[in-house]
This record gives structure tokens, sequence and C-alpha cells, in this order.
């Protein structure tokens, strides 16, 4: 009972700790929008280049997760971002992103070509991309808390999913059906306003709601890394900070 009481002060303190932050700096919301009308644009651009297109099109959506994870990362450091975080954040991570993605792509594609030829093979390579989304779930968060990359980042996903698995994934699951079964009301009120602002409506909540589920998951996975199990239930009842509560 003890473990579940230190859990939800944890779940606590990450709300809370979101909602300031994005409540003192609002236009972080609209940074997924942003990045969408980017990758249009680039989409646009480079849809008659074939094979190098689609290159480039990667490339560009690498350096706008890059530039995602930059303002996070200064977010939950400083408190605080600006115009030059979005912009400077476009080539910080974009090496690691690329070297993951890459590293990733080898296996799933060569699983991939063999599973499609056998019986039920689509069903055993879904079940493998849900399995490497699990153990590889807090690669974000990695990649601009601790600043790992390749395989070494890889790794340390694993330890932490091994021994955190519980308390990272119950929010992170009971969001993500909040947010899915939210869908239904929003498509609902969208199809009530003109043709050219349904999609506007729906990718502008999407960006909010993506935003604060990105900063949450960044104080989180903070808190978690920063404790044990029985470390959180000690300073949950002592009622001192933890290790990673660093505000």
């Amino acid at each position: 009972m003890e473990i579940v009481k230190a859990t939800l002060w944890v779940y606590r303190l990450a709300l809370k700790r979101s909602f300031f932050l994005i409540r003192r700096n609002w236009a972080v919301l609209f940074a997924p929008l942003t990045y969408s009308v980017i990758l249009s644009v680039a989409s646009a651009a480079f849809s008659r280049l074939a094979f190098i297109g689609g290159i480039l099109l990667l490339l560009v959506a690498d350096a706008c997760i890059s530039s995602g994870l930059y303002l996070i990362e200064n977010l939950l450091k400083m408190g605080k971002v600006d115009a030059n975080d979005f912009i400077k954040g476009w080539t910080v991570y974009l090496l690691e992103i690329i070297q993951v993605s890459f590293i990733l792509w080898i296996p799933m594609t060569l699983a991939a070509n063999v599973l499609y030829a056998v019986p039920n093979g689509f069903l055993i390579l879904l079940f493998l991309r849900i399995l490497i989304y699990a153990i590889f779930n807090v690669v974000p968060e990695l990649l601009y808390q601790v600043r790992l990359g390749g395989l070494e980042v890889l790794s340390a996903s694993y330890s932490f999913v091994i021994e955190n698995w519980i308390e990272w994934f119950i929010p992170n699951l009971l969001i993500g059906v909040a947010a899915y079964f939210a869908l239904g009301p929003l498509a609902l009120f969208a199809g009530f306003l003109p043709e050219g602002l349904q999609v506007f409506v729906v990718v502008t909540v999407a960006s909010f709601f993506l935003s604060y589920f990105m900063v949450f998951r960044g104080v989180l996975f903070s808190l978690l890394r920063g404790s044990t199990r029985r470390s959180r239930i000690y300073k949950y009842k002592l009622g001192e900070p933890l290790q990673g509560q660093n505000w």
C-alpha cells in the first residue's frame, strides 16, 4: 500500500510541475503545430525527388524531433524557453536521432522481409514493433536528460523500463487511452466548423496535448530515474524532495 501512495505522490508532483512549466511557457504548446507545418512544406518540396526526397524529408523530421527535445530540455532545466531554443535545437540531437533510427531500422527491415513471407508473419511483426516500442520507450528522455546515443541509449532505456515499467507505463497508457476517447468528441465538434478550420482545430488541439504529454514524461522520467521504489517510499513518508525534484 505504501508503494501505491508513494507512486501517486510522484504522479502528482509530475502533473503539477508540468502544468506550472506549460503555464509559464504557453507558446511551447504550438511547437508541434509548427513542426507539422514545416513537414508539410518539406513534403511538398521534396515530393518529386523520389528516393533523395524521402531521405531529405526524414532528415527534416529528425531535425524537428531534435528541436522539440531541446525545447523540453531547456524547459525542465531553466524553466523557460524562447525562439532561440527553437532554432538552435534543430541540430543538437540530430546525429543521435539518426544513429538510433538507423540501428533500429536494420533489424526491423530484415524482420519484415522474413516475416511477411510466413503464415501470421504480420502478427509476429506487430508484436515485435510493440515490444520494441515498449523497451525503447524512454529513448527521447535519455537523449536530452542523460546525453546518451547509439547502442548505449538503447541499453539504458531497457534498464530503465525493466526497473520502472509499472510506474512509467501506467500514466502513459492512461493518457493515451484518454486521448483516444477524446478524438471522437473533438472530431464531432470540428465537424460543425467551416471546412477550412476543421483540420486546423484538430491539429492545434493535438499539438497542445502532445506538448504537455512530452513535458509530463520528461518530469516523470527525472523523478523516477533519480530514485528507487524504496527511496520513493522513504521520501514520501518524510515529505522530503526526490533526487530528480530540482525545483
